[in-house]
């Protein structure tokens, strides 16, 4: 089973520019913590240019579950937290949402 995390940003075209600019240490870390595949999307067509997502992927629920406490207890969570807080209104963090592959 594949379990996929999903988080959706919207901003400002600069501030998504920022996000990027900064996401690759994100991925490194996230990686080192068990996550696979890091990703960061834009629309090619339709979603709109203020909206963002990046995707993480784990072999299994137990495994997203570990990453996540794993990822809860380290230095970069307060550092998110501030991004997100000081980010806003010109970035916007909207969801992170969990999904599973069904075939």
């Amino acid at each position: 089973m594949i379990v996929i995390a999903v988080t959706k940003w919207e901003g400002t075209p600069e501030k998504i520019q920022e996000t990027v600019d900064n996401v690759k240490a994100a991925a490194d870390l996230h990686a080192s913590l068990g996550a696979k595949n890091p990703r960061f999307w834009r629309s090619v067509s339709g979603g709109g240019v203020q909206k963002a997502y990046y995707s993480i992927e784990f072999d299994s629920h137990e495994d997203y579950g570990k990453w996540q406490d794993e990822m809860m207890e380290s230095e970069f969570w307060p550092e998110f937290q501030k991004f997100i807080n000081e980010g806003y209104p010109d970035i916007e963090y909207i969801s992170t949402d969990i999904y599973y592959s069904m075939i």
